[in-house]
């Protein structure tokens, strides 16, 4: 096995699916001049639609989950830094993974830094259910994708507020939703997660990016530059697209300056105020019903988009709602330093 010295890009597929969805991904990565020390790495496990075999049996997503941990620990044993990119039903092994490793207090996270999930069936999959209950009803993996499944719903809960609902997070997770998505609705793959989107596609072609300049491509591709800014690698910041994002250090702080405004527990306020922002920081405005989780997430787009000014833009927007309000003094300061670049 070679060794890594920089960042290993593991790509877990989905249901019925295998390693081969990634090559697309994959050639973009090694092909970025801008991201040299990142690697792709496809994850395979096994997703078969029947087993007839009488000695063998289709996994459950705690099998694969632990086969990914195993993976994670003597195949790439050597790499600095691991991000993980799932489709479909890889999320909810991701997802599985990383709810065991909290419950283990495992020192595996050290190294995860960025979880991207495409279509993951975060409330499930109702289309078909009859039709899959009749002919996958032995099948443990697709039992999993159906609505509101008790084990999905757990490791969910577990990973959103011990991993990512916390000050400071130590991994960054970003979820995606395909806007012509039948298998996965864009609702489903959102779900409660604080950095939630959208990018072109429907269930199979989300992942699918035909050039560098595909959405999905350049979503997960800021992600690694932001990663790389955040370790002190350096970013160029080429022409036509955003500076990478520095880590939004102090988000805690923040977001306790923007909960002393008058209003700010409301999400009909807090709808209004985002409305005055640009568009392309309103379009990937998280939303959760929990606001301190919703304001944690606001502050990484801010970071993400500060070359648009995201930062003074809400500001002015929480002065038009709440005028010459003393909350405003310290927040204002705050918000506008969030445009400065690291090093401006």
């Amino acid at each position: 096995m070679a060794a890594v010295t920089g960042t290993a890009v593991v790509f877990v597929h989905g249901f019925l699916s295998s390693p081969a969805v990634w090559s697309r991904f994959a050639d973009l990565l090694r092909a970025d001049e801008d991201l040299p020390d990142v690697e792709p790495y496809p994850f395979g496990y096994e997703s078969p639609l029947v087993r007839v075999h009488p000695l063998r049996r289709a996994p459950t997503i705690d099998v694969v989950a632990d086969s990914l941990r195993t993976y994670l620990a003597h195949d790439l044993a050597d790499s600095a830094r691991l991000v993980l990119v799932s489709h479909s039903q890889g999320g909810l092994v991701i997802q599985r993974a990383l709810a065991r490793m909290l419950a283990e207090n495992s020192d595996e996270l050290a190294r995860i830094r960025l979880v991207v999930m495409y279509a993951c069936p975060n409330a499930g999959s109702d289309l078909g259910l009859p039709v899959r209950r009749l002919l996958l009803g032995g099948n443990p993996q697709e039992a999993e994708l159906r609505p509101f499944h008790t084990a999905v719903l757990d490791a969910q809960r577990v990973v959103l507020h011990r991993l990512v609902a916390v000050p400071d997070p130590p991994v960054r997770l970003l979820v995606y939703a395909g806007e012509s998505d039948r298998v996965v609705t864009p609702v489903s793959a959102r779900s409660v997660w604080p950095e939630a989107g959208v990018v072109p596609g429907d269930h199979s072609t989300v992942i699918q990016p035909d050039s560098p300049r595909h959405r999905s491509y350049v979503v997960l591709r800021h992600a690694l530059l932001a990663l790389r800014a955040a370790d002190g690698a350096g970013a160029p910041a080429g022409p036509g697209r955003p500076p990478p994002p520095a880590p939004a250090d102090g988000s805690g702080e923040l977001v306790d300056l923007l909960l002393a405004v008058p209003g700010m527990y409301d999400p009909a306020f807090r709808q209004q105020v985002y409305a005055m922002l640009p568009p392309a920081v309103q379009a990937q405005l998280p939303r959760n019903p929990v606001v301190r989780v919703e304001l944690i997430g606001l502050t990484r787009v801010l970071v993400a988009y500060r070359h648009l000014g995201a930062g003074r833009a809400l500001g002015a927007a929480v002065t038009a709602l709440v005028p010459e309000h003393p909350a405003l003094d310290n927040l204002l300061d705050r918000l506008a330093a969030l445009d400065v670049p690291p090093g401006g």
